[in-house]
């Protein structure tokens, strides 16, 4: 679809726009409350005389807005394949940093490991030669030992070897994802205090409503009537 230079817009017609304030001023004037059967008469005709003027003012406002909508149809689509484009490059580069992130920092975690399991190990070794120094009677020796060890950290700190690139920072976020959903339905009912992690499926109840009417029974769920007047244009 190729993109318009210009975008005729049709006037509206000052007289049927305010036509509008005049059906409610007859409407607040002589049909607020209705007492005779002459009077509702009169009432349905000017509502069907309404709903014309409904009908016309809408026409009028979309001969003004389908050129636009049709326009920006036509600039969306122009510009939608670069965007996808660019944004299919964006999720592969960011996808190969945050691998390599991970994998650095994996290997880091472990080196770390590592690191503390030799630092455990160097200390129960140390602490083994002292026990056999002072069983021979060599305390200074024994002491000195394990001086030695306790200077040994329980851990030791290790920095990444993914370089920092000046603009890119990567954080984590957190979310839940549901995987039973009646024992939440469970847990809720136990512990009201989490009701509102529960959404109610208004659309299904109101089908049901609709389907069952007053027979409907559900525990904590009221049907209501409403009621509602249709009128067709004259």
């Amino acid at each position: 679809m190729n993109v318009p230079d210009s975008v005729a817009i049709a006037r509206p017609d000052p007289v049927l726009i305010q036509s509008a304030k005049e059906f409610l001023a007859v409407a607040q004037a002589s049909y607020g409350e209705i007492s005779t059967a002459e009077q509702c008469e009169a009432a349905g005709e000017d509502l069907k005389s309404l709903k014309v003027r409904q009908k016309q003012l809408e026409d009028a406002r979309t001969s003004i807005t389908k050129p636009l909508l049709e326009a920006q149809r036509a600039v969306n689509n122009l510009f939608r394949g670069p965007q996808e484009t660019l944004s299919e490059a964006e999720r592969i580069i960011k996808r190969g940093i945050l691998t390599y992130q991970e994998t650095q920092e994996r290997a880091r975690r472990e080196a770390e490991a590592a690191a503390a399991e030799a630092l455990r190990k160097e200390r129960e070794k140390l602490e083994a030669q002292a026990l056999r120094a002072e069983s021979s009677g060599r305390v200074e020796q024994a002491e000195a030992l394990r001086t030695t060890a306790a200077t040994l950290p329980e851990r030791v700190e290790l920095a990444s070897s993914a370089p920092r690139v000046s603009g890119l920072s990567s954080r984590s976020s957190w979310r839940a994802e549901l995987t039973d959903k009646a024992a939440l339905v469970r847990y809720v009912a136990e512990h009201p205090e989490w009701l509102h992690l529960v959404e109610v499926n208004a659309t299904a109840l109101n089908g049901l409503a609709r389907s069952q009417k007053s027979a409907l029974a559900i525990p904590g769920v009221r049907v209501v009537e409403e009621k509602q007047l249709a009128a067709r244009a004259a």
